[in-house]
């Protein structure tokens, strides 16, 4: 039996890394209103930990089939229930001091050093690396470029050299930890870059790139060296913020990016990805992860290629949540977004009346 927990502050609390964190309000909203969203991949049987059983409860019911029959506990709860393992959205220093505190055996817990690397290994900082293997003798087909500054000069250093850039904070939730600077940078981000570089030891500078449509891949690494290949992802963000995910077959969302590159190169960047994270997570890291990439139109606008690692995301993502619920879109494609009326919510919305660009 294990114990699945959607702890959606994960990207905060690595930034942070402190045992107490307080987290802002549209964090915990949406971790108390989405708290039941792990019965999609849960088994039958396995216990999720949520802010409000009830709640819970009546969310997964409109869910209707296609989902586990699982057990929701609150916090007060956990003491002295047994499992076998526990699967948060991801780990990190505070939701590991959560669990301790409610009573969970530490044997089931990270040790301080298993923390220690999930957080070194969900950095930006590995970008670089994963880029230059994957983009090994198909520089021609693929673009991507990360370079990890310590000071200011460096930074500036690479805008004066590069134009237009983005700058990324190596710990940062989504959309929040990232700048875009155009020829020059404004005061305000000079002073983000300043106090992010005090806080995190430097941030990640890459080349500003024509983007013509997001997509990532999803994994899930074993711990024991073996790398497990989910499927496609198909979403779409607004500077830089998650906005949704396309919930259909790999088949269909691989025709999809074959309007823009061969069905070859995604499967020479799936076959490298799993090879380079293979050595990479050897020993240190079990658990889902997702590559976020993108197509990218040629600067001399003569065909498309494909950025193959804008980042990494060391945890489960919205494109796992999508591939879970690829058994309730039957045959129809949908769009999968997460809105927020009085609660956060999750809703499936016909193709046609979404993502009308994307299949």
């Amino acid at each position: 039996m294990k114990l699945h927990i959607f702890n959606p502050e994960h990207d905060i609390a690595l930034a942070y890394d402190k045992r107490y964190l307080v987290v802002p309000h549209a964090a915990r909203e949406l971790r108390m209103n989405l708290g039941f969203i792990p019965c999609l991949w849960a088994d039958d049987g396995d216990c999720i930990l949520v802010d409000d059983v009830q709640y819970a409860v009546k969310a997964a019911t409109k869910l209707g089939r296609g989902h586990a029959d699982v057990l929701f506990l609150s916090a007060e709860q956990l003491k002295g229930v047994v499992f076998d393992k526990i699967e948060p959205w991801g780990w990190d220093r505070c939701i590991a001091t959560q669990l301790h505190d409610a009573g969970v055996s530490a044997d089931l817990l990270p040790s301080e050093d298993g923390l220690e690397h999930i957080r070194s290994l969900s950095s930006r900082v590995h970008t670089g690396g994963a880029l230059d293997f994957i983009r090994a003798d198909i520089e021609d087909d693929t673009c991507g470029e990360s370079f990890y500054c310590t000071t200011a000069e460096d930074v500036a250093g690479f805008i004066n050299a590069v134009g237009d850039v983005v700058v990324k904070a190596p710990w940062s939730s989504s959309g929040r930890g990232l700048r875009y600077v155009h020829g020059a940078c404004s005061d305000s981000t000079a002073g983000w870059i300043g106090r992010t570089i005090s806080a995190q030891g430097g941030v990640m500078a890459e080349p500003y790139y024509d983007k013509v449509k997001d997509f990532g891949m999803e994994f899930y690494s074993h711990g024991d060296g073996r790398v497990e290949y989910c499927g496609i992802s198909l979403f779409e963000t607004l500077n830089g913020a998650y906005m949704g995910n396309i919930i259909a077959d790999d088949k269909r969302k691989l025709e999809a990016l074959q309007r823009f590159v061969t069905e070859e190169l995604i499967n020479i960047i799936k076959q490298r990805c799993i090879k380079y994270f293979e050595r990479l997570f050897r020993n240190k890291y079990e658990g889902p992860f997702g590559v976020d990439m993108m197509i990218v139109a040629r600067k001399d606008m003569d065909g498309f290629v494909v950025h193959p690692c804008v980042e990494v995301n060391l945890r489960r993502t919205m494109g796992h949540v999508a591939l879970s619920l690829s058994s309730l879109a039957e045959d129809s494609s949908y769009a999968m977004r997460i809105v927020h009326d009085v609660n956060y919510c999750l809703k499936l919305i016909p193709l046609d009346k979404y993502f009308v660009k994307t299949l």
